[in-house]
Formats: C-alpha cells, sequence, structure tokens
C-alpha cells in the first residue's frame, strides 16, 4: 500500500504466516488453511468494527462504577438503558444512563482501572517472587 501496490491474497497470505510465526513461535505449526484465516476475520474489512470494542469496554466501566456507588438509581437506569433499543441514538440512549461518550470521563476511567489492574498484578508479581525466594 505505502509503495502504490494492491493488497492481494498471496501478500496478505504470506504476511498472516509471518505474523503468526512471529508471535506464536518456530514450534508453532502453521497449516496451509491458517495462512488464509485474514480472510474470514470481519474486523480487517467492515469500517469502524473495531472502535465498538473500545466504545463498549468503556461505557461499561462509568456503567459499572456507577452501580457500586448509586445502587437502585443507577441499576434502574442501566435497565432503561437496555429496554431502550434502538429507539434512539446510542450516544443520547448512553447519555440517560449516565455516560458521556462526548467527554474524557469513559476513557479515564478505562485508564485508572488498567492502572489499578496493573499494580495488583505487580504486587501479586511481587508476592510469588518473594514466596518462592524464601523456599
Amino acid at each position: 500500500l505505502e509503495n502504490g501496490n494492491a493488497l492481494t491474497p498471496n501478500f496478505l497470505k504470506e504476511l498472516y504466516k509471518d505474523i503468526y510465526q512471529k508471535y506464536w513461535g518456530p514450534e508453532m505449526v502453521i497449516d496451509v488453511e491458517e495462512q488464509y484465516t485474514w480472510a474470514r476475520i470481519p474486523h480487517f474489512y467492515y469500517n469502524f468494527y473495531v472502535f465498538q470494542y473500545a466504545t463498549g469496554f468503556s461505557a461499561s466501566e462509568i456503567l459499572s462504577q456507577k452501580i457500586l456507588e448509586n445502587g437502585k438509581d443507577a441499576v434502574d437506569k442501566y435497565l432503561n438503558y437496555l429496554k431502550s433499543g434502538s429507539s434512539d441514538y446510542p450516544i443520547n440512549i448512553l447519555r440517560k444512563a449516565g455516560v458521556d461518550m462526548s467527554s474524557p470521563d469513559p476513557i479515564l476511567a478505562v485508564t485508572k482501572k488498567m492502572d489499578t489492574l496493573l499494580n495488583e498484578m505487580e504486587f501479586l508479581i511481587n508476592k510469588l517472587e518473594l514466596a518462592r525466594d524464601t523456599k
């Protein structure tokens, strides 16, 4: 693409095979069919498909925080959100549930959650290393 060339099935097959070998290691046996996995994964060719995972995860982090902090009121808003279906644009329905996807809050909430989880993981790894060192 960068050189003005088209993406051909053969190019994608070789690229995918190389990626498999790089990340799974030389021990991984790559069947002929594996090289064509790129053709069956919709993430690669559906417009704006993958971003839905990130936005959904971000919204759910805010929703779960609100439920834990505010109890029944937040649960009721969440249930109304679910009942809304396709009655309005998702951003408007989420706003009624207490999530403003036009603000940085959802991304900041996920960043904070990830930081907390990484700190917990580091603590547990250190604890395991200390336990191993005392044996």
